[in-house]
């Protein structure tokens, strides 16, 4: 895992500098800005610990792979751009790589696709008593459910392209998507289909949105790498 990785490297960088992103002054400033956009305090929390893993990659970028950076750095990848951060490739281009990648998935990779995308497919299961006085089943934070944010996030590429007038196209970049994806049973032919719809409506939509509907296929194929 690239967080084994990130720990392995910060034991040989300068303690100074991994302090000051992990602790003190540094950390209340980023917190700080943070909570200008994000008032919810659970958020607020995740948020920084994200950046706090983005500053200590920076740190460490020099010994890191390029995919392995990138991977560290990818939920800032949208609001600011990384150090070998390109334009991405046209839509036209994006969507042949996703096409042309798919029948490739197999193995370790392709499991790996499957379990993010039934992370992504079943809603977070409400605080429930624990059987016999066991643990209490703890819900997702309100604004941090990963299931809810992807549906509303695909019901959103749907109105989008019945807005502009692209539902035909885009319902047929689908069916691409989910021709080409493996059949084998692992339940990510539907989920293919919603990655290729919301490259297709890239031009229309937040970049958080489009994201959001790849994340399945991101370790996978980095959406930053689709040319």
């Amino acid at each position: 895992m690239v967080e084994e990785v990130l720990d392995g490297l910060l034991s040989g960088a300068d303690q100074a500098m991994v302090n000051a992103f992990t602790s003190g002054f540094r950390v209340t400033q980023v917190q700080t800005a943070i909570s200008k956009s994000l008032p919810d305090p659970t958020a607020t929390a995740a948020a920084l610990e994200s950046a706090q893993v983005v500053a200590l990659g920076i740190l460490v970028r020099e010994q890191l792979q390029p995919a392995q950076f990138e991977a560290v750095y990818r939920p800032f990848a949208s609001i600011l751009p990384g150090p070998t951060y390109r334009a991405p490739a046209p839509i036209d281009q994006q969507i042949a790589a996703f096409l042309r990648m798919l029948p490739t998935l197999k193995g370790d990779v392709e499991a790996e696709v499957a379990a993010v995308a039934r992370s992504l497919s079943q809603p977070a299961r409400a605080a429930t008593p624990g059987a016999a006085g066991g643990v209490p089943v703890i819900a997702a934070p309100t604004g941090l459910d990963p299931s809810a944010n992807y549906t509303a996030a695909w019901k959103q590429v749907i109105a989008t392209a019945n807005q502009v007038g692209r539902t035909q196209a885009f319902r047929a970049m689908q069916d691409s998507a989910e021709q080409a994806a493996p059949h084998d049973g692992l339940g990510i032919v539907g989920f293919a289909g919603v990655a290729a719809g919301a490259i297709f409506m890239r031009d229309a939509l937040p970049v958080e949105k489009v994201l959001l509907l790849y994340e399945p296929f991101a370790s996978a194929f980095p959406y930053e790498n689709l040319a």
